[in-house]
């Protein structure tokens, strides 16, 4: 196979406004938001292609198009609903009629969490009072979560920062039932990691922007598309239109600085952009590559090597009949915490068979098992949630493992998150990872990036 051809740069393209370092959703956000202001943009990617850990591809076997890891999206994800919007792919989102997240017990069988507005807190233990799911002693304390969540203000930022997931919901009066049937799930699921490990503080953040956001804002929006097609393609054709040039196959090699500023971005071929701007959205993992050894040290580059990442597994599996009855099904007391039915989700019907995703969040326990150990495991959790599927054919099978999916979002770890500005007068950072207020989603990924735009001017 050839190498890949280089993209041209000319001597105008060289002096760009802004060079935006990393094409994933951070990057392509800012690149966005400032080809919509006018500004000239490179963008670097040093992978074949853009989108960062939101891509999908076509397996080959199957013909389907395969995610790497799955999201929903909420009503209240307004930066997201609003890149979307831009991009033109915000059609690719259904929302989804039905209330409520489902649930399965391993005892206790199927239940839902009916998602209400925090504006009324009684309507959190309403939602549920009528459920099977936990004792009505723990369903009234479910007042308790969403008082404090009506009350948030400053002090209780203040105190809930050295607290963890498990601490806080503790000292709300929620039961170690409560906590592992609704709390558990839903906290793994958006912090990705541990609640014995997690911020109570962004977590508290994460709930209180999906559930005081009146119902349009917990709405649950499920994508048609693959992540590439939802995310990358509209954005490359958007900023291609905006004459940005987006340089994928390319790394950055460093950054030369003069006096406080960066004078030139050096390419891995030993090209040279030498814009006004530069914002960079690569991992906190990858950053001090770039960066020169004489500021390594500096705040805010010399505390990243001390944040820590939490690992995600994603599962595919295709079988000879469709046994999943629902969008998706949150599964109490396994190893995986979600499945979706991507054949329902996708609008694959008229396809023979059934293809259903599943995932384990905060995976640290398994990303070093070997892919028939985690295959075995996840289908003994699947056919204890479906009866129906007795009898049912694996037929093929795709295992991805994410080992620094996100950051861990433990309490120390937002003393680490910089802001955009950094010493160097025209260099800002972007990404999930940075002071967004929320944990690793994508919400705080596009806030990332807008932010650090803004910083432009």
């Amino acid at each position: 196979m050839p190498p890949p051809r280089k993209s041209s740069l000319t001597a105008k393209s060289s002096r760009p406004d802004v060079v935006i370092i990393g094409g994933g959703l951070s990057g392509l956000a800012a690149a966005i938001e400032l080809a919509s202001r006018g500004a000239s943009v490179v963008l670097c990617e040093q992978a074949p292609r853009l989108g960062g850990r939101c891509y999908s591809y076509v397996d080959r076997k199957t013909g389907d198009v395969v995610d790497n890891g799955q999201h929903l999206l909420i009503g209240a994800n307004r930066y997201v609903l609003d890149y979307l919007e831009r991009t033109g792919t915000s059609a690719h989102l259904r929302k989804r009629l039905e209330a409520g997240l489902p649930l399965n017990h391993p005892v206790k069988g199927m239940t839902s969490f009916e998602i209400p507005s925090m504006r009324q807190p009684l309507r959190l233990a309403r939602s549920i009072l009528h459920k099977n799911l936990l004792t009505l002693p723990d369903r009234r304390r479910l007042m308790n979560v969403a008082s404090a969540l009506a009350g948030f203000d400053e002090h209780s930022e203040r105190r809930l920062a050295p607290m963890t997931v498990e601490g806080w919901l503790t000292a709300l009066g929620q039961s170690e039932e409560a906590r592992s049937c609704l709390w558990y799930p839903i906290a793994v699921s958006v912090m990705n990691d541990s609640p014995e490990r997690s911020s109570a503080l962004l977590f508290a953040r994460a709930l209180k922007l999906a559930l005081m956001g009146g119902p349009s804002g917990s709405s649950i929006l499920l994508p048609s598309v693959g992540q590439s097609e939802l995310y990358v393609d509209g954005a490359s054709d958007y900023l291609n239109a905006r004459r940005a040039l987006l340089l994928k196959n390319t790394r950055v090699r460093s950054l030369e600085i003069k006096g406080s500023e960066v004078s030139a971005v050096v390419l891995n071929d030993g090209r040279q952009l030498r814009p006004s701007w530069v914002i960079s959205t690569v991992p906190y993992f990858s950053l001090g590559s770039i960066i020169p050894r004489k500021l390594k040290r500096e705040k805010p580059f010399g505390g990243l090597g001390r944040i820590e990442s939490s690992p995600i597994v994603s599962f595919h599996f295709w079988f000879d009949k469709d046994f999943m009855e629902m969008d998706f099904l949150g599964l109490i007391g396994r190893r995986i915490q979600w499945v979706f039915n991507r054949r329902r989700i996708m609008g694959g019907d008229q396809k023979a068979g059934g293809y259903v995703t599943a995932v384990i969040s905060g995976a640290r326990r398994y990303i070093g098992l070997p892919g028939a150990d985690l295959r075995s495991m996840a289908i003994e959790d699947l056919r204890s949630a479906f009866p129906t599927m007795t009898g049912s054919k694996l037929l093929a099978s795709i295992i991805l493992k994410e080992k620094r999916a996100t950051f861990s979002p433990t309490c120390d770890v937002e003393s680490l998150r910089p802001s955009p500005e950094t010493p160097i007068r025209n260099f800002f950072l972007g990404g999930d990872w940075t002071n967004t207020g929320l944990p690793a989603t994508l919400e705080g990924a596009v806030i990332s990036g807008y932010t650090a735009a803004a910083r432009i001017r």
